[in-house]
Parts: structure tokens; sequence; C-alpha cells
């Protein structure tokens, strides 16, 4: 597919009446974040690359088109509901590796390949809660209530359903999985936990995870016995922020969004208070939340200022999760 050009034919599409998710999910998966792009390229380069491209379109949605937006806040369609796909596609299992993005769909493709699982059917994205919190997620997509994935396994609701949960919270953990169960829900917290590591400052951090990636990869999804339907996705992606990759914006532009929010990307008004307005900015009564809207970028002081990975927003590659559907031999 051709790279888009910021021109009227891009701008139609846009504004089209109808869905722009489709032709988003084309964009994305099959030149941004595609196999062959990221064959061809060195690893920073891919990141580097593509976070520009997805900013200057997110660019153009925000300034002409905001009626995506609206898109990333509705339902979620039945292809992609996780908790469709827990009750209906068994025997399964789901795989979610916590804040992994679009951008390694490549990475896992090569990993089943060499794990030999095959593609049950198109690879495609599904959406995160919004705000992207973990919490959120769970509440809002699994139909869990608000727990944390380290504690699902106690939950009631997960036995009642037939699901077997494991949490695992480093990459080098482990589980001997039932077998007899008719769901299994694998909840890793890698690539998360990384985001928060002093080299998530710099490029390099996105091809050191990789290395991790498979490790995560061996002691959950090949562990997985044969004959299921394997669903590998996410509960939120992460804006990656490097130099060009945000919203032009000054800094007084941004300052009321920099003293409200610090360097989070979303509120609650009842604890906040009543957020400013701002272009950027979306709140959302309904649920006691205001938003960042797009890659707009605050500025706070100390060591948040440095974080180039960021999550809970309003944005394609915080909302967006890869959705890849597998098969094992027997399934």
């Amino acid at each position: 597919m051709i790279r888009p050009k910021l021109s009227r034919e891009t701008f139609d599409r846009l504004s089209a009446p109808g869905s722009r998710i489709d032709w988003l999910r084309d964009w994305l998966l099959e030149c941004v974040w595609s196999s062959e792009r990221y064959n061809s390229m060195a690893a920073g380069e891919y990141l580097e690359q593509g976070e520009k491209e997805v900013n200057e379109i997110e660019e153009v949605i925000a300034a002409a088109a905001p009626r995506v937006y609206d898109e990333l806040l509705g339902g979620v369609p039945e292809r992609c509901d996780v908790q469709r796909f827990l009750n209906e596609r068994r025997p399964c299992a789901v795989v979610v590796f916590d804040g992994l993005s679009l951008r390694e769909v490549p990475l896992l493709l090569r990993l089943a390949e060499k794990s030999g699982l095959s593609l049950a059917e198109p690879i495609d994205f599904s959406f995160s809660a919004v705000p992207s919190g973990t919490v959120e997620f769970i509440e809002q997509r699994l139909g869990f209530g608000r727990t944390s994935p380290s504690a699902l396994h106690e939950r009631r609701a997960l036995s009642d359903r037939g699901i077997t949960a494991y949490y695992y919270d480093s990459v080098s953990r482990r589980f001997r999985l039932d077998d007899s169960a008719e769901a299994l829900l694998l909840w890793s917290s890698f690539p998360d936990h990384s985001y928060s590591d002093s080299g998530a400052r710099f490029k390099e951090h996105f091809e050191q995870m990789h290395v991790l990636l498979e490790t995560a990869w061996k002691n959950t999804v090949q562990q997985i016995p044969a004959g299921r339907n394997i669903l590998i996705t996410s509960d939120h992606g992460y804006v990656y922020f490097g130099s060009g990759m945000s919203f032009s914006r000054s800094n007084a532009a941004m300052r009321p969004l920099t003293q409200y929010f610090g360097g989070e990307r979303f509120k609650r008004t009842s604890e906040a208070g009543p957020p400013p307005e701002h272009p950027d900015l979306v709140e959302l009564r309904d649920r006691d939340l205001a938003i960042i809207r797009g890659r707009a970028q605050t500025h706070p002081p100390g060591p948040q200022s440095s974080r180039l990975y960021k999550h809970g927003g309003l944005s394609i590659m915080e909302v967006l999760v890869p959705w890849v559907l597998l098969t094992s031999s027997g399934a």
C-alpha cells in the first residue's frame, strides 16, 4: 500500500460519511506497521518513521476530521470483542501483553511463525477502554469489574464462565496451564512495566524490548495446549513522543493542559475539578473524565518530562490495539 500523502484525497477519506476505521486499519497494518517495512528498516528507524506518519495523519484528524475520535469512543465491533471471543471461540486462549501496541504486530507474526502457529483470520485491531487504563479495560472490555490483572484468578466471575486466569509478573514467569479449562486468560505484565525503566527514554528501548518479548512469548503462548483458538491482544497501546512526533503546539498553548494534567493524559473531573477549555481536550461528563485528544504533549517539570511513552489519552496509538488470531495444530 502506498503511503497516503497529506492531500485532498487523504482529507476526503477522513471526512467521508460513515466509518473511517476500516481505512485507518488498512493504512496502519498494511503500510505503517507492516512486516515488509519492519523487515526493511532498522528498529529505531521503523519506530520513528511510523510514529511521525501517524502524527501527521492525526494532526489532520484533530484539525479537520474530529469525528474520527467519536469512533474511538464507540462500542467494540463484534469481530474484535475479546469478551465475545472468550465466550464463543472455545476451546480458546487469550494472551494479553499489557501495553503492547500496533507497532509490535510484525514481531508477533514472526514469533507465531517460529512457533508453528498460523493466522486464523487477517490481522486486525481492537479498542482499549477510554481512558486507556488496565483496570478500565478489565471493567469495560472483559466485564469482570474494576480489578487488577494480578487479582483476576481470584474472581468468581471468571470461574463461573469457565475461564481460568494466570498473571505473569515478569517475562520469566511460567505456569503449568490447565488443559481442561474451556478458556484460558494469560495476562503478561510485559511490556508495560518496561516503560518505567530509564532506558525507555531512548529509541533503543524499542529494539531491546523485542528480545524480552520473545522470552515472554515462550513462557505464555508456547505453553498453550494444542487444539485451541489463540488470540494475542493488548489492553492499551502507547504513544511515542520522540522529536517531531507530537502536535505542533507552543509551550504557551500547552500550558493550561500541563497545569491541569501534569504528566498524565486524563483526569477524573470529580477529583481534579472542571477542566480548562482547550481544543486538544475532551470532557466526557458521563464518564467523569477529562482527556487529552490526539498527540498533544504536555511538558511537566521533573522526571515525567523525559518519558517518551505515554498512554491514557484519546489517540490512535493508545486506543487501537493488536488483534492477532492464531491456530495451533489440531485446532
